[in-house]
């Protein structure tokens, strides 16, 4: 069994090395770290019907959110052996997309909006159990008017066959979506630049987590 899932996680990054989206080689062992710890948390949490939501984000751009949301999402199809779906919910930006040639193409937005179902949106990966939902094509301040109060009945009745959702949010200090997708998440990581540590930022975002009935899983520094 330990030899087959070495031989799935080989073919998995043999497969990304070669369209160019390979997750990182290495920080490896600290995504599957944080995915193992994102485990031993969902499993505390009872959660029937839809999968365990996991928010990333930010508290500057460029902090590297997105690509730890790329990361954890497959590390967690190999620690967690669940299908795993990565929601790019940064909207404008298309940063995951973009790199699997998808950018620009239908994904959440319009998915909230009742103009395309989830075999549009959702599109496959190199990574075993790994899908990518796009973000759509609304900008930042379109965003900010979706029905995210949907998201829930969306999760039950699109999303049930997934273990984990992964949402790569917005940054949160800003004037964006994140704070209007947050409530409905299970759980939040905080992506922060080691040289831009701000503790009242952190506060402030916990605040804000614990205003949201939102619990703070962790914080992971980058680009230290």
């Amino acid at each position: 069994m330990i030899e087959n899932t070495m031989n799935r996680d080989q073919q998995d990054r043999l497969r990304a090395k070669r369209m160019g989206i390979a997750p990182s080689a290495s920080l490896r062992r600290h995504f599957v770290a944080l995915a193992r710890q994102v485990k031993r948390w969902g499993n505390s949490r009872a959660v029937a019907g839809r999968p365990l939501t996991v928010g990333v984000t930010s508290l500057n751009v460029g902090a590297g959110k997105s690509t730890v949301s790329y990361n954890l999402s497959a590390a967690l199809c190999s620690i967690a052996r669940a299908r795993t779906l990565l929601v790019e919910s940064d909207f404008g930006q298309h940063y995951i997309t973009r790199r699997l040639g998808q950018a620009r193409s239908a994904g959440l937005s319009e998915l909230l909006i009742n103009v395309a179902e989830m075999e549009e949106v959702v599109h496959e990966t190199p990574i075993t159990d790994l899908q990518v939902m796009g973000c759509g094509r609304k900008s930042d301040e379109e965003a900010l008017e979706l029905p995210f109060d949907f998201l829930p009945d969306l999760l039950a009745e699109k999303m049930g066959e997934y273990g984990y959702a992964v949402f790569d949010l917005p940054v949160s200090n800003h004037l964006t979506a994140c704070h209007a997708i947050s409530p409905y998440l299970d759980g939040l990581i905080l992506t922060i630049e080691a040289n831009q540590i701000d503790h009242r930022q952190i506060d402030r975002f916990r605040s804000n987590a614990a205003n949201f009935g939102v619990e703070v899983i962790g914080m992971v520094i980058n680009k230290s």
